[in-house]
C-alpha cells in the first residue's frame, strides 16, 4: 500500500478502530452528498414543474377563452382583438415570441405542449426559458395593486425569487403568446433539515460501528500488549482466543509460538547450564595442578588464563540467563547501589568520583543485575579513559546513571558496534586491556529487562575532538507492564 502524502499523514489515524470509522465517515459523506445532489435536483425540479404548470395552464386558458373572445368580436382591428383578449393576464401577445434568453428548457415546454392538446388547445409552438427574474418583460410582470401584493403581504419575510420561466405558444393563427411566472426559490428549512439528517445519520452509522469496531480490536489490543510483554519465562498464562473466527486462529498461533519460544529457552538453560558445570569443574581441578608448578611466573600465567576463561564463562553465562532471571524487582535507591560499585572500584585503586545526588533515586529494579551492568559501564570507563566520572539523577519518568571518562572515544560509525557480543574498541584479544567483549552487552541486555536504555556519546574535548565518552544508563522509575523482558 503506497503511504499517504506526509500533509495527509498528519490527519490520517493510526489505530484500525480510527481507520474503519474514517473510512465509514467518508463512505458517509459521499453517499450523503449524492443524496443531497439529487434531493436539490429533485426539488429543483419541482419549482420548475411548478412554474410551468402556473404559466402553461394561464396560457392554456387564455387561449382557449382568447378564441371565444375573437368570434365574438371579428369586426375589431387584429391589434385591438389581441388586446382584449389578453388584457389584465400578464400576457403578452404579439406577431414574435419574446427575444431567447436564458436557458431553454424543452422538456417543459413538451409537458405544456401535452397538456395543451388534452385541454383540447393546440399549439403550433411551446417555448420555455429560465431567465433573471429583473429580465422578464415589463407586460408578462405580476400584476400592480392589492391582488398583486398578496402574497407579499401575507408572507412578509419570505424570501422573493430571484428566477422567471417564461413560456410562448404559438397559436393556430400564428399569434404567440407570452406569459412569466416565478421559480419558487430553495428553502433555506430543506437546507437545514438536509443536514441534520446527515448528523442523525452519522450518530447512527458511526457510534455503532465505533463501538464494534473497538470490541473486535480488544483482543488485538490483549495480543500486542502481550507480545510487547513476552518474557520466555513459562509463567505466563495462554492468552484467551475471543474476538471472530481469524482473531482466534491468531491468537491460538501466537500462544503456540510462545510455549515453543518458551521450551526452546529452557532447553537452552539446561544446555548452558551442564557446558558450565562439565567446564567450571575441569578449570577447578586445572587450578588445584597449577599449584605444583615450581616456575612462579608460569603458574601465575596459567592462573590467569584460567580466571580469564572462567571469567569469560560467567559473562555468557549472565547473557544467556537475563530473559529468564529469577530475580524479583525491588524498590531500591539507585544513588546507594551506584556508590557501592564506586566503593569497589575506589578501593581497588580506580580513579573514578560519584558526584553527590539530589537526595534518594528510588526506582523499581533488580539490584544484582543492575549492580552488574554499573560495573560493567565503570569498568569500561576506567579501562579505556582511565577516570570514571559518575552521576546519578531523576528525570520525567525515568531515573539516569551517566558515566563519563576521559578515553579517545569511539569512532561515531562503530558505536552501535560496540554494543554486539564479543565487539571490542581495543583491537587485541588480551583480556587484561580489552576484556571479553560481553559488557556493553550485559549492560543494554539489563537495561532492556527493566524496559530501559543504555547509549553511548562522544564528548567533544578543547580542539573539537577526544574529549572522551559518556555512558548512559536510563532505567523507568515505575516497573514495566511485565516484569522480566528482555534478551533470551
Amino acid at each position: 500500500m503506497r503511504r499517504l502524502p506526509q500533509s495527509l499523514g498528519r490527519f490520517w489515524p493510526r489505530t484500525l478502530v480510527g481507520q474503519i470509522v474514517l473510512a465509514a465517515a467518508l463512505a458517509l459523506a459521499l453517499a450523503q452528498a449524492f443524496n443531497f445532489a439529487l434531493l436539490l435536483r429533485g426539488i429543483e425540479q419541482q419549482a420548475m414543474a411548478q412554474a410551468s404548470a402556473f404559466a402553461g395552464s394561464r396560457l392554456i386558458f387564455a387561449a382557449s377563452d382568447g378564441d371565444r373572445l375573437g368570434q365574438a368580436g371579428q369586426d375589431r382591428p387584429r391589434g385591438r382583438r389581441g388586446r382584449a383578449r389578453f388584457a389584465g393576464r400578464s400576457i403578452s401577445d404579439g406577431d414574435a415570441p419574446p427575444p431567447e434568453t436564458g436557458r431553454p428548457q424543452p422538456e417543459l415546454a413538451l409537458r405544456i405542449a401535452e397538456a395543451a392538446k388534452e385541454g383540447g388547445v393546440d399549439f403550433r409552438s411551446v417555448r420555455v426559458a429560465l431567465v433573471d427574474r429583473n429580465d422578464v418583460p415589463v407586460d408578462m410582470r405580476r400584476r400592480a395593486g392589492r391582488r398583486g401584493a398578496l402574497r407579499d403581504r401575507m408572507q412578509p419575510e419570505a424570501e422573493r425569487p430571484t428566477r422567471s420561466l417564461i413560456v410562448s405558444a404559438q397559436l393556430a393563427s400564428g399569434r404567440w403568446i407570452s406569459t412569466a411566472a416565478s421559480v419558487p426559490p430553495r428553502r433555506a428549512p430543506v437546507i437545514g433539515w438536509l443536514i441534520l439528517q446527515t448528523l442523525i445519520l452519522y450518530l447512527a452509522v458511526l457510534l455503532p460501528l465505533a463501538f464494534i469496531a473497538h470490541r473486535v480490536t480488544r483482543p488485538l489490543r490483549a495480543l500486542t500488549g502481550r507480545a510487547n510483554a513476552f518474557t520466555a519465562s513459562g509463567t505466563d498464562e495462554p492468552l484467551r482466543e475471543e474476538g471472530p473466527e481469524d482473531l482466534r486462529e491468531l491468537i491460538a498461533a501466537f500462544n503456540a509460538m510462545a510455549a515453543r519460544v518458551t521450551a526452546l529457552i529452557g532447553e537452552k538453560d539446561v544446555m548452558l547450564g551442564a557446558i558450565g558445570h562439565d567446564l567450571k569443574t575441569p578449570l577447578a581441578a586445572l587450578r588445584v595442578r597449577i599449584e605444583s608448578v615450581d616456575d612462579d611466573v608460569e603458574r601465575d600465567r596459567m592462573a590467569d588464563s584460567i580466571d580469564e576463561m572462567v571469567g569469560i564463562l560467567d559473562d555468557i553465562l549472565i547473557l544467556a540467563r537475563l530473559g529468564r532471571s529469577g530475580e524479583e524487582m525491588r524498590r531500591t535507591d539507585l544513588a546507594a547501589l551506584a556508590e557501592t560499585v564506586v566503593e569497589e572500584y575506589a578501593d581497588r585503586g580506580g580513579d573514578v568520583r560519584l558526584a553527590e545526588p539530589d537526595g534518594s533515586v528510588i526506582a523499581d529494579l533488580r539490584p544484582v543485575l543492575v549492580r552488574r551492568a554499573l560495573r560493567n559501564l565503570i569498568g569500561n570507563a576506567l579501562k579505556y579513559g582511565a577516570r570514571a566520572r559518575v552521576s546519578v539523577s531523576r528525570e520525567a519518568g525515568s531515573v539516569l546513571v551517566r558515566i563519563e571518562d576521559d578515553g579517545p572515544g569511539i569512532d561515531p560509525s562503530m558505536i552501535e558496534a560496540m554494543f554486539e557480543p564479543f565487539a571490542r574498541a581495543e583491537a587485541s584479544r588480551n583480556r587484561a586491556t580489552g576484556g571479553s567483549g560481553l559488557g556493553l552487552t550485559i549492560a543494554r541486555a539489563i537495561a532492556r529487562a527493566h524496559g530501559g536504555t543504555v547509549s553511548l556519546e562522544n564528548r567533544a574535548g578543547e580542539n573539537g575532538a577526544g574529549g572522551g565518552l559518556t555512558a548512559e544508563l536510563r532505567l523507568p522509575s515505575e516497573p514495566p507492564l511485565a516484569a522480566g523482558g528482555g534478551n533470551a
